[in-house]
């Protein structure tokens, strides 16, 4: 049998059983456990040394380790030699660029140009 509250498993002859009006069993495998259920009406899953915590940090740890382990896309870089050969070649190149850009955050520095650019002409 195991404790209704830290999901220890009592030992034969030791523990306490709480029943309610409405019938249903508790069991606890010590004072403390019965006090944080019925006196304190504290969650098992709020408490460091339950079981059901224990399970649930470990399904926490588990997940960001998942996060972490995930590869961000990176947009492939495109040698000049390659790219120029063909026709069309420097638009390709712009291309790549521009989306590198974006990638880090270039969408200001394109606004920055166009404001020096204005400046410069009028």
């Amino acid at each position: 049998m195991n404790c209704s509250f830290c999901g220890k498993e009592i030992e034969p002859g030791t523990g306490s059983m709480f029943v309610t009006r409405k019938g249903k069993m508790f069991y606890f495998c010590a004072s403390k456990c019965k006090k944080n259920l019925l006196k304190l009406k504290r969650k098992p899953r709020t408490i460091r040394w339950t079981n059901e915590y224990m399970k649930e940090k470990e399904i926490r740890i588990k997940a960001m380790s998942r996060e972490k382990k995930k590869v961000k896309k990176r947009i492939e870089k495109k040698s000049k030699t390659k790219v120029s050969k063909k026709k069309g070649g420097a638009k390709e190149l712009k291309k790549t660029k521009g989306k590198r850009l974006e990638k880090l955050g270039g969408k200001t520095l394109k606004k920055e140009k166009t404001k020096t650019k204005k400046k410069k002409t009028g």
